[in-house]
């Protein structure tokens, strides 16, 4: 589509080429030139953010800054936030706009698109939160944003699905472009998150405090003296054992609803290790490859196999977690799931790779709204980029060189398969 002579004067061709997206929606919606105008305004306002350069955190520094959080602490998060997601949203806006016309015509990621623009100017719109009436209202603000950003990765997902019923080619849909332009989508994603997270649980932190506090004063204790485990969403000293439970009770629930049954699994080594970490996104990593390695050894050997002896409970073959480490600590799940067949080693980590069900990811049961095979490609990449998402956030290191960082070393193959991907 070429743009019209009054949207040429007005705009650079550099900005012209990055707007078109956004014009050629507001001409598929029948804007007005009055609104047109508008929406030029306001899209270069968002392409004006998007320029800017994030601010980078690490760890230490949102301990340091969380820990005892007040009144004080709250304002100042909320001010530094409404500075600072206008930029990664903006950023975000723009990596989903220069996605290759055939994945942004989409239904599903324009209204993805329009999603984060509408989350774009409400921060910006908002009174600034320098009082504590502003930064409740603020607050609770970002937790409707945080709710409606949900579902982010199936509409991603059902980008995909609408390029491939309408029968784009395959090296489109594959595309490095395409594939680059979502790593980056993604990383920012969690960085955004992350720093809602942040506040909010800073914002329980600040209620529990003053509650302690006036137990401790009412029984004589020295508040200072009270255990502190949580700095905001980092935890200082993580369990990694008891994150590691609760994702394989959720994952062998959501493999026994819908396959009616689920290997057992073991956790050995370094089972009382602890790290500081953000549990989230541990559980949630955890979680995804666990329901990934689980589906896949019952669909070899369960009862729905086409082995002449399927296995049942007990007798299916178990998935073994491993933590060790010195220093830094490793995760690593090893399974019989039958591993990575050699035709898809070089597809397994593109974003459009599936073997799961074709069907709306809007509409997938729990525990396939996240597979992709043997080892959930799509979804596995998508949380796999939150280790790299929190170093590149969190200025490219956990801590300080006295403490054990956590990073992931997840083995979901079999050991020819291994050997084959790497």
């Amino acid at each position: 589509m070429q743009l019209s002579p009054i949207c040429t004067s007005r705009v650079s061709g550099r900005l012209a080429y990055r707007l078109a997206p956004s014009l050629c929606r507001m001409c598929s919606l029948g804007v007005g030139n009055d609104d047109f105008l508008k929406n030029s305004t306001m899209t270069r306002q968002m392409w004006e953010y998007a320029k800017k350069k994030e601010f980078k955190l690490n760890l230490s520094e949102l301990i340091k800054f969380g820990r005892d959080a007040d009144k004080n602490t709250l304002l100042m998060s909320a001010v530094f936030l409404q500075k600072e997601l206008p930029i990664r949203l903006g950023k975000r806006i723009q990596e989903l706009q220069s996605l290759p016309v055939p994945m942004y015509s989409t239904k599903a990621v324009t209204e993805l698109a329009m999603l984060y623009e509408e989350s774009f100017f409400r921060i910006l719109s908002h009174e600034p939160p320098r009082n504590s009436r502003a930064e409740e209202s603020f607050s609770a603000m970002l937790i409707d944003i945080k709710e409606k950003h949900r579902m982010v990765q199936a509409n991603i997902a059902d980008g995909f699905l609408e390029m491939n019923r309408a029968g784009v080619p395959k090296w489109a849909v594959e595309s490095d472009e395409i594939q680059q332009l979502l790593n980056r989508f993604y990383t920012g994603r969690i960085g955004i998150r992350l720093l809602i997270d942040q506040h909010l649980s800073l914002r329980r932190d600040a209620e529990e405090r003053r509650e302690v506090d006036e137990i401790y004063k009412r029984k004589g204790i020295d508040a200072r003296t009270r255990p502190k485990r949580f700095v905001g969403c980092v935890q200082t000293e993580c369990h990694i054992k008891e994150v590691i439970l609760d994702a394989v009770a959720d994952a062998r629930s959501a493999c026994r609803m819908h396959l009616r049954d689920a290997p057992n699994v073991y956790v050995e080594g370094m089972t009382e290790v602890t790290a500081p970490y953000i549990p989230e996104h541990l559980y949630i990593m955890l979680f995804e490859i666990l329901k990934n390695s689980m589906r896949a050894t019952v669909e070899l050997h369960g009862r729905s196999s086409s082995s002449h002896s399927p296995k049942y409970g007990d007798d299916l073959p178990p998935t073994k977690i491993l933590i060790s480490g010195g220093q830094d600590t490793y995760v690593k799940i090893t399974d019989r799931g039958g591993g990575i067949p050699p035709q898809s080693v070089d597809r397994i980590w593109n974003f459009s790779f599936s073997t799961a069900p074709q069907v709306s990811m809007a509409r997938r049961s729990h525990l396939l709204d996240t597979s992709a095979g043997h080892v959930g490609a799509f979804w596995l990449r998508a949380w796999f980029t939150a280790e790299q998402a929190v170093r590149e956030i969190l200025g490219g290191r956990h801590h300080g060189k006295s403490k054990r960082c956590l990073h992931e070393f997840v083995s979901l193959l079999s050991c020819s398969a291994w050997r084959t991907w790497e």
